[in-house]
C-alpha cells in the first residue's frame, strides 16, 4: 500500500518538481534579460537531474510535475504571464496515510484565496461581474465547506446543509464571517460546485496548464486516494506517526486557526492533530531527520514540550555567508539572488515588472535545514554544514551533498522541489 507514516521512513516514491526549459524565455527581446533567464532554466534542470540520480541510487521511483510548451497556457485573461512553472510540488502536496492530498486540475486559475478573503472583512464586498464573480464565489463557497465537512463533496444537498448553517457559522471565531450579509453568503453557496477548492471549477476559459497530470496518473494507476485540497501541505505538515503537525502557513489561517485545526481533526481523526505556530513554510525552520533528531532555526527549549527527550540542533541563519546577495538587496528589494547577475539591472527591472509573483523573500528561509531523509541512515543535503554533519555523525546519518544552486531565486530547497509519495513502513507512536 502506498503511504507516507513517518516523513523519515525509507523514500520509496518521490514527486520532483520542474521548471519552464530554456525556450520558455525566447521571446524576451533584452538579451542580457533573455540569456540570463535561459541560463537559469538550464542549471535548474541540471541540478534535478543531479537529485533524480541520487533518488535513484536509494532505488526511488521518481515522478515529475509537467510543463506545457505553450507560453499562452501560463497566461493570465490580459495576457501576461503569470503562472510560475511548477518548481515544488510539495507546497500544495501531502501523502499522509494511505491518501494523497493535492490541488485539482483548475487551481492555478483561482484567484488569490487571500486577497479574496481580505475582501471579505469589508463589510460590503463589491462582486465584480462575470466569470471572477464565479470564481470568487465557488472557491468561497467551497473554502466554508472544508471548514465543516472536510473531505465532503458538496453536493446540491450539502449546500442546502451548509446554508442552514450560517447562524452556527456567525457564531463562530471567524473574523471575515462577521462582515458576511447572510443573502450574499446564500448567493456563494449556491453558486459552488466544487467538491474541493480548486477542482472541477467549471471555469469560462481553461487556459491554466494542470502540471500534476502526470502525478495523478500515477496515482490512479495504484488505486491511491486523492483529497482534491490544496490546504493540505506537507511543507507546513510534519509527519511522526500517530502524531500530525500541522503549522499555521499564511494568513488565512492566522485568521482562522481554531476552526483549520478544527477542520484538520475531523480529517485525521485517527491521529493526535497538533496546531504549530511558525512563520512561513515550516520546513524552512525545522526538520525531523531521525526518531530523535531535529535540525532547527529555533534554540531546543522551542521544542522541550512538543518533542521531549529529542536532540534540537540549532542551525543559524547562513545568509551572511552570502555576501552578493547581501549587496543586491536594496537593488532587488531582499528577495532573490542569481549568481552573477549582480549588476544586471535590466534582469533586476524586469523580474522585478513581469515576475515579481514568481519571486517571495528568501531570506525568510534557511535552506540548511530544508534537507529530504531517505531514511534514518541517509539524507539529502544543500551544502557542508559543520553542526549538522556533527549531529549527523552521532546519529549514524551518512550525508549525500546535492547542490540546488538557485534556491535563492526559487525560494524552494531539497525538500521543497520534492513531495514525498511512499515511505516504507507502518504509522509509530512515537510518544504515549
Amino acid at each position: 500500500m502506498v503511504s507516507v507514516h513517518q516523513c523519515f521512513d525509507p523514500l520509496k516514491v518521490c514527486a520532483v518538481g520542474r521548471s519552464f526549459p530554456p525556450e520558455f524565455y525566447s521571446t524576451i527581446g533584452n538579451s542580457k534579460v533573455r540569456s540570463a533567464m535561459e541560463r537559469l532554466a538550464i542549471e535548474t534542470e541540471e541540478d534535478y537531474q543531479k537529485l533524480i540520480d541520487k533518488l535513484e541510487e536509494f532505488d526511488v521511483t521518481v515522478l515529475r510535475t509537467d510543463v506545457s510548451d505553450n507560453v499562452e497556457d501560463y497566461m493570465d485573461y490580459d495576457g501576461v504571464v503569470n503562472a510560475p512553472p511548477p518548481m515544488c510540488p510539495r507546497d500544495f502536496s501531502a501523502q499522509i496515510g494511505d491518501t494523497f492530498y493535492m490541488p485539482g486540475k483548475n487551481y492555478g486559475e483561482n484567484f488569490d484565496v487571500e486577497n479574496l478573503y481580505w475582501s471579505m472583512l469589508n463589510a460590503n464586498p463589491s462582486w465584480e461581474k462575470g466569470h471572477v464573480q464565479e470564481k470568487r464565489e465557488a472557491v468561497l463557497a467551497k473554502y466554508f465547506e472544508d471548514l465543516l465537512h472536510p473531505g465532503r463533496p458538496l453536493s446540491e444537498q450539502a449546500s442546502l446543509d451548509l446554508f442552514r448553517q450560517t447562524d452556527e457559522m456567525k457564531s463562530m471565531p471567524l473574523k471575515f464571517l462577521q462582515g458576511i450579509d447572510r443573502e450574499e453568503l446564500e448567493k456563494v453557496i449556491i453558486a459552488a460546485e466544487t467538491n474541493t477548492i480548486g477542482s472541477n471549477v467549471k471555469f469560462p476559459s481553461n487556459k491554466r496548464f494542470y502540471a500534476w497530470t502526470s502525478i495523478k496518473n500515477w496515482l490512479e494507476e495504484h488505486n491511491v486516494p486523492i483529497v482534491y485540497d490544496q490546504y493540505i501541505s506537507s511543507a507546513g505538515c510534519w509527519r511522526l506517526g500517530k502524531d500530525l503537525f500541522f503549522n499555521y502557513v499564511n494568513i488565512i489561517n492566522k485568521l482562522n486557526e481554531e476552526s483549520f485545526l478544527r477542520k484538520w481533526r475531523r480529517l485525521f481523526p485517527n491521529h493526535r492533530v497538533h496546531g504549530v505556530d511558525v512563520p512561513g513554510h515550516g520546513d524552512g525552520v525545522m526538520h525531523p531527520v531521525k526518531e530523535g533528531l531535529i535540525i532547527s532555526t529555533y534554540p531546543a527549549e522551542n521544542y522541550k514540550d512538543l518533542y521531549p527527550d529529542w536532540e534540537v540542533v540549532t542551525v543559524e541563519n547562513g545568509w551572511k555567508q552570502v555576501r552578493p546577495f547581501l549587496q543586491m538587496k536594496d537593488k532587488n528589494r531582499g528577495k532573490w539572488w542569481i549568481k552573477g547577475e549582480e549588476d544586471n539591472q535590466d534582469l533586476i527591472d524586469y523580474i522585478d515588472t513581469w515576475l515579481g509573483h514568481w519571486v517571495t523573500y528568501a531570506e525568510e528561509s534557511v535552506f540548511d535545514v530544508n534537507v529530504l531523509p531517505l531514511d534514518e541512515q541517509n539524507c539529502i543535503v544543500n551544502g557542508y554544514n559543520d553542526k549538522i554533519f556533527d549531529a549527523f555523525e552521532r546519529h549514524g546519518i551518512t550525508p549525500h551533498i546535492v547542490n540546488f544552486r538557485h534556491r535563492f531565486f526559487w525560494d524552494g530547497g531539497l525538500h521543497c522541489i520534492t513531495s514525498d509519495i511512499h515511505r516504507e513502513g507502518e504509522q509509530k507512536d512515537l510518544w504515549t
